[in-house]
């Protein structure tokens, strides 16, 4: 089982309407793609200064075939959807995290 991971950095200007468009679209759009479960969003915790709020949003995949599927279809889509809604107020990286226990 592995965890894919998407950390946001989100502007103070688009906090609100940034989780609204989380719950309310991004979410429901990933579970839609039927290779995505059990979403978790968090806010990361730091000490560093920083413009706005980091949050990770963590979403359970079977193993990387599916994930490589799912990047072929749905990645680009993905990435054009935040880019396009909040532009430079949102900067995301994606990581994947394999669950050892």
């Amino acid at each position: 089982m592995l965890i894919f991971n998407t950390t946001y950095l989100v502007s103070d200007k688009v906090h609100g309407v940034w989780l609204k468009w989380i719950r309310e679209q991004h979410i429901p759009f990933m579970l839609d793609t039927t290779y995505f479960s059990q979403p978790q969003v968090a806010r990361v915790i730091t000490s560093d200064k920083q413009d706005g709020t980091s949050f990770s949003v963590q979403f359970l995949i079977s193993d990387m075939r599916t994930l490589k599927l799912w990047n072929q279809q749905f990645s680009s889509s993905f990435q054009e959807n935040c880019s396009q809604q909040f532009g430079p107020e949102v900067l995301f990286f994606t990581t994947v995290l394999e669950m050892v226990e």
